[in-house]
């Protein structure tokens, strides 16, 4: 089971990164830096998140590879 939720954690995070690719492209036709488009910002920090968790995961299940 937990493999399962790693799988859907690691598909979430590459949808994620898609629609962060897509907020990126969207600001930078409109000429508006990703800094401070708040759309962007807020996904970037969605993808962080995701990324954490699936360390923290990662780590639990492979303590000794850190």
């Amino acid at each position: 089971m937990q493999e399962g939720k790693m799988v859907s954690l690691n598909e979430k995070l590459e949808n994620e990164k898609q629609k962060l690719h897509r907020l990126a492209n969207e600001a930078l036709k409109k000429g508006i830096p990703l800094t401070q488009d708040e759309k962007f910002m807020a996904q970037n920090h969605k993808v962080d998140e995701l990324v954490v968790k699936i360390q923290i995961k990662k780590s639990i299940k492979n303590p000794q590879e850190q």
